[in-house]
């Protein structure tokens, strides 16, 4: 009888190692090929070649002003949000106030507003284009709680590939005696992030 299950035993093992070697012998494959992939962009160009906005703002007296205009340009892939930001500081910054107008320009040259024309949107009650009217010392800090960019007709506006603004700065002394002989500096950023 032992000799039997071993025999029984032996055959079963025989036929499993027939399956699986049975099984081994039949293989297909299928191949496909170019496949590619290709990250989208996030860019902005402006037209500055590298000059700040402000540079003869010097030696000022209350109801100074100055004005210059600026050009930002989406060259991304990706449709994004813009906000606007800087970052300010220095003694009279609370003693300046800036006015921020997004507009248009058909032939714009950096820090020449002459063909300028503000948005008709009437974006924060200031006056149409205004996206900031206050303190320069009060101009928001980081993309978070940067000024979004508007779209005509309200929310924010969403940029697209070659989309361009053009944006007005005026920058004007206040008559508060304790600005005198103070100085401030700003640095303003456009960042667009992807959606």
């Amino acid at each position: 009888m032992i000799r039997r299950v071993g025999v029984v035993a032996a055959v079963a093992v025989g036929a499993a190692a027939v399956a699986v070697g049975a099984y081994a012998a039949f293989r297909a494959t299928m191949l496909n090929t170019g496949n590619s992939f290709a990250a989208g962009s996030v860019a902005l160009s402006d037209n500055d070649a590298g000059s700040a906005l402000f540079t003869t703002l010097t030696s000022v007296s209350p109801g100074d002003s100055q004005t210059n205009c600026i050009r930002v340009r989406f060259d991304g892939t990706l449709n994004s949000d813009v906000h606007l930001y800087g970052t300010v500081s220095g003694a009279l910054a609370p003693y300046l106030t800036l006015t921020v107008t997004r507009g248009s320009d058909p032939t714009p040259s950096f820090g020449s507003c002459s063909s300028f024309g503000a948005d008709a949107t009437n974006y924060i009650g200031a006056g149409s284009g205004v996206v900031y009217n206050g303190a320069l010392s009060a101009f928001p800090s980081t993309y978070a709680a940067g000024i979004v960019d508007p779209q005509v007709g309200g929310g924010p506006e969403t940029w697209t590939q070659n989309e361009a603004h053009v944006y007005k700065f005026t920058l004007s002394v206040g008559s508060n005696t304790a600005g005198q002989g103070q100085l401030a500096t700003a640095a303003f950023t456009w960042e667009a992030r992807s959606q």
